[in-house]
């Protein structure tokens, strides 16, 4: 027979009298705390029942806090672990006073630990906004393309954050509301109310599977990701290919040998993003090609004009032709000397292409629409 156990506890802890009672009922079946957490650690003892209080932490000096212990020893209350804010006693004398003689003598404590939370909320809210603003940094920074990180996963990124945010705050607002009343009861002389230690244990159970549900889930949607992503060589590349070829667009570099030429595709739910990398080191040739086949229309709408930006970022003085093209949604060639680049959208497709080459894109808009075409 096992002398330690793990239990699934109620988590409100402003809840005193229903986290008092739960103690309790664990006595009457043999279980005494010893350390406490979601799943608290309990020791086997004799099946008795008993009283159970939990005292605020921090209104006492240790010096006090001892003489508090032994004073309470003396009426026949044994200390026990730390309970988040509160110290646990355990009283197995149904003669034994309480340890408060009045309701209304503990309001004092609660008023300290009433501060002690509303301080505690003070420093958590600006840094969970921090970090909340952290996670969406791309969003306002000017870098990154947030869009495009947005639909190659970090949606499932920020939406975990929001709902954990949120329900962080949630967890807050509930804390200093209870305690808030569980003080002003107890000043009006009403003992701490005890609730149904069974549905605040089924609370808490949902509360868990809930969380780790959704972590489980972000998990699993990140691994997909990465094992989805794949990356070769551009030769070894299945057709078809999702770009116009250097060798139709610059065919005076296209001889030449390039240091990197891979292509790489992700597939995350959102979008089917194949993307083309061609160069050399020393800058006399390179190419880059983007293809998105977006969920939705008006996600590839916003992730066309972020193309677009993105190129007038890198150059703000190029020169900006729109395409009027019945084969096109939308469509563009920007230029800016040896920098030529090109972004269209058909649809639910988007494709963006830059090459190093002083020739007029505007010659193979044939090209361009036949990809598009080909991967709608």
């Amino acid at each position: 027979m096992k002398d330690h156990r793990r239990f699934l506890a109620p988590m409100d802890l402003w809840d005193v009298g229903t986290v008092e009672a739960w103690l309790e009922e664990r006595a009457v079946r043999g279980w005494i705390l010893m350390k406490w957490g979601t799943f608290p650690l309990f020791e086997r003892m004799k099946p008795c029942a008993c009283r159970v209080r939990l005292d605020p932490q921090g209104q006492r000096t240790q010096t006090e806090q001892e003489e508090a212990d032994e004073l309470y020893a003396g009426m026949g209350w044994r200390r026990a672990c730390p309970l988040g804010d509160y110290l646990v006693y355990y009283c197995f004398d149904p003669t034994a006073p309480d340890l408060y003689t009045d309701p209304a003598t503990q309001a004092w404590a609660w008023e300290k630990l009433l501060r002690r939370t509303i301080r505690r909320t003070l420093l958590c809210l600006p840094l969970l906004a921090l970090w909340l603003f952290l996670q969406f940094d791309d969003l306002w920074s000017g870098g990154g393309r947030p869009v495009e990180r947005f639909l190659m996963g970090m949606w499932a990124v920020w939406l975990f954050a929001l709902w954990w945010v949120g329900q962080a705050l949630w967890d807050i607002v509930r804390h200093v509301r209870g305690v808030t009343r569980l003080k002003r009861r107890l000043a009006a002389g009403v003992p701490p109310a005890r609730g149904d230690t069974g549905k605040a244990v089924r609370r808490t159970l949902r509360h868990e599977i809930v969380t780790w549900g959704m972590i489980v889930l972000l998990a699993a949607f990140l691994a997909f990701v990465v094992v989805g992503r794949q990356e070769m060589d551009l030769a070894d590349a299945p057709e078809p290919l999702p770009y116009v070829a250097l060798e139709v667009l610059a065919p005076e570099t296209a001889t030449l040998d390039m240091d990197i030429h891979r292509c790489e595709s992700v597939n995350s739910l959102l979008t089917d993003h194949r993307e083309i990398d061609q160069f050399r080191w020393d800058g006399q040739a390179s190419l880059w090609a983007g293809l998105d086949r977006v969920a939705l229309e008006p996600l590839a709408e916003i992730l066309y004009q972020e193309r677009v930006d993105t190129f007038l970022d890198s150059w703000p003085d190029a020169e900006v032709r729109q395409v009027a093209d019945s084969r096109f949604d939308e469509a563009v060639v920007i230029g800016a000397g040896e920098n030529q680049c090109f972004a269209g959208r058909l649809g639910r497709t988007v494709l963006a292409e830059r090459v190093r080459t002083d020739r007029d894109l505007t010659d193979h808009l044939d090209g361009f629409a036949a990809v598009l075409a080909e991967f709608q």
